[in-house]
């Protein structure tokens, strides 16, 4: 993703990024908010 889909994400549900898994190979995906293409998963939260 980038900084702008992860702003938005943030404006839209108030969850902010979690957790990037880094001992996971990467993994051919879908951005769920744009789209695009994706490498990597991210995880997102609220904080309560």
């Amino acid at each position: 993703g980038t900084p702008e889909t992860e702003e938005l994400i943030k404006e839209q549900t108030k969850a902010t990024v979690r957790n990037l898994p880094l001992n996971e190979p990467d993994e051919e995906g879908v951005c769920m908010v744009t789209g695009r293409p994706s490498q990597r998963r991210a995880w997102f939260a609220r904080a309560y």
